[in-house]
């Protein structure tokens, strides 16, 4: 039962849908908790070249590592005009790797070849990817887009590590690939005026868990959040027992939880809740943005490994999720610059797939769409939508 489980909630984590216009035969090459606006100079690599306006290219970086120890990359599209000073960076979704269930069905490798087939293929023309939508606020801004194989919410940094029933040893360096994408993409780029860091499932936890990482990369360049599914609950919602899990075998506690969010974190088994308050307080210049279904048949499904104190299995009811979702909603209401968009359901991400068909209740008796409310965070203006 746990094995179907998972493959399917592995399955729906990424999404897919849409034609990449991107040409599949293209691959060439082309610390304790700083203040919002310290420059990272001393980590700065070359620029990255080749690139194309309006094309997506993949750049290999061979430090960067999957969790089977092979290496990749990430994929570069800068705007189709050519002359934007807005960044966004997608990272991507596809479960978790923390025990030998959910291994199994959790990317291991992601190269140039599967970049072509699963992002080229199916996703680099959907949704928040769209350069021809009109209503899409980010179409004509620079694009990265960061793949999902080191099985850790993008915010690991731990080697060699041994998973029980799980073959060989596992390399959860997510967090540390990011530093070293943005060695190189922050000199791309280094006429950013605002960057947009986002993602879906994983890459949603991803987004918010390397926020304070990207936003000191990028010194005074504001940074904006905005995370697709992939909530920062408090306990009982994400049991203790599975953040604390989760925390230890990736190596949380020594990068995103002590290095990142300092003493604002002093709680294990609820850090990652207090993490999420932490961002909009202590980055009053950017905007932090939410979305996800109340009941999401994922999201939920994988918070069940914390039943019975991690002894167990049974996916959180929707009632409870609902609870989680506004619980998170509630912490960071005295934040102007942090809002959620919140619609009924269990759908699974939002971002690509469902991007311009989604809508949620507003207030006044109509209905806000998704693409408005993202339009409107970058824009300035964070709304909290929907329940």
């Amino acid at each position: 039962m746990k094995r179907v489980l998972a493959i399917a909630l592995c399955a729906a984590c990424s999404s897919t849908g849409g034609v990449g216009p991107g040409d599949a035969g293209e691959m060439s090459e082309a610390s304790a908790e700083a203040a919002p606006d310290a420059p990272a100079d001393a980590h700065l690599g070359e620029p990255i070249t080749g690139l194309t306006p309006g094309t997506w290219t993949w750049v290999d970086f061979p430090g960067a590592l999957c969790r089977d120890g092979t290496s990749t990359g990430i994929g570069v599209s800068p705007s189709a005009s050519g002359d934007s000073t807005k960044l966004m960076i997608f990272l991507e979704g596809g479960g978790a790797c923390f025990n030998a269930t959910t291994c199994g069905v959790n990317p291991a490798h992601f190269d140039a070849v599967t970049f072509a087939a699963q992002f080229l293929g199916v996703e680099s023309n959907a949704g928040i990817f769209a350069r021809s939508d009109p209503k899409n606020a980010v179409a004509d801004w620079n694009m990265v887009y960061v793949p999902y194989c080191t099985g850790d919410v993008h915010a690991g940094n731990a080697t060699d590590v041994t998973v029980p029933g799980v073959l060989g040893k596992q390399q959860f360096v997510g967090y540390a690939n990011v530093a070293q994408y943005l060695s190189r993409i922050v000199p791309t780029f280094s006429n950013a005026t605002r960057v947009l860091l986002t993602g879906h499932s994983a890459g949603g936890f991803g987004a918010a868990l390397d926020f304070v990482q990207v936003s000191r990369a990028f010194g005074s360049v504001p940074v904006d959040l905005v995370d697709d599914s992939g909530p920062l609950m408090e306990n009982p919602y994400l049991a203790a027992c599975l953040e604390t899990e989760m925390s230890t075998l990736w190596g949380l506690s020594q990068t995103v939880i002590g290095q990142d969010c300092g003493s604002d974190c002093n709680d294990p088994g609820n850090d990652l809740a207090l993490y999420w308050k932490h961002l909009p307080k202590t980055y009053p210049g950017s905007r932090f943005g939410f979305l996800d279904s109340t009941g999401d048949g994922v999201i939920t499904g994988f918070f069940g490994f914390g039943a019975n104190d991690c002894t167990g299995y049974a996916p959180v009811g929707a009632a409870q999720y609902e609870a989680g979702l506004l619980d998170m909603r509630s912490s960071v209401a005295a934040d102007s610059n942090a809002g959620s968009f919140l619609f009924s359901g269990t759908d699974h991400t939002s971002l690509v797939l469902a991007y311009g068909t989604r809508t949620t209740p507003a207030s006044d008796g109509g209905s806000v769409a998704l693409e408005d409310w993202v339009a409107s965070l970058v824009g300035g203006s964070v709304t909290n939508v929907g329940p």
